[in-house]
This record gives structure tokens, sequence and C-alpha cells, in this order.
């Protein structure tokens, strides 16, 4: 007895070539562009210092200080 399966799919040149090159694109890196604009590496802000209150103050609740 033999394990054995035949399989046969026809297809088109077409489409063939549209399924080739969607494993093409996928598996390709990124580019440093993505839709035609650059991309933009932002850093990090600098350290801001400590800003003082605006002036509001939330109401103290009975028993707190």
């Amino acid at each position: 007895m033999s394990n054995q399966i035949k399989l046969t799919i026809d297809i088109s040149e077409e489409l063939l070539s549209k399924i080739l090159t969607v494993v093409a694109l996928s598996s390709a890196t990124l580019p440093p562009t993505l839709g035609g604009m650059p991309v933009a590496i932002r850093q990090a802000p600098p350290e801001a210092p400590e800003r003082p209150s605006m002036g509001f103050k939330a109401p103290k609740k009975e028993g707190e200080e």
C-alpha cells in the first residue's frame, strides 16, 4: 500500500506572476521611504524642568490636610 497523493493545479501565467510578486514583496525588507514619504526619525525631547502648578487646586475632602 502506498501513501501517495497526486495533486495538479492549473494556474495561468498572469496569476502565477501576481503570486510571485506578492511573495517577493512580502519577503523584502522595508525601504527607507514608505509610500514615497521619507521616514523621519524623531529624537526624544530633552528633559524639561518640572513646571509649577498653573493655579488649579482640587478641593480637599473632609479629613484631608
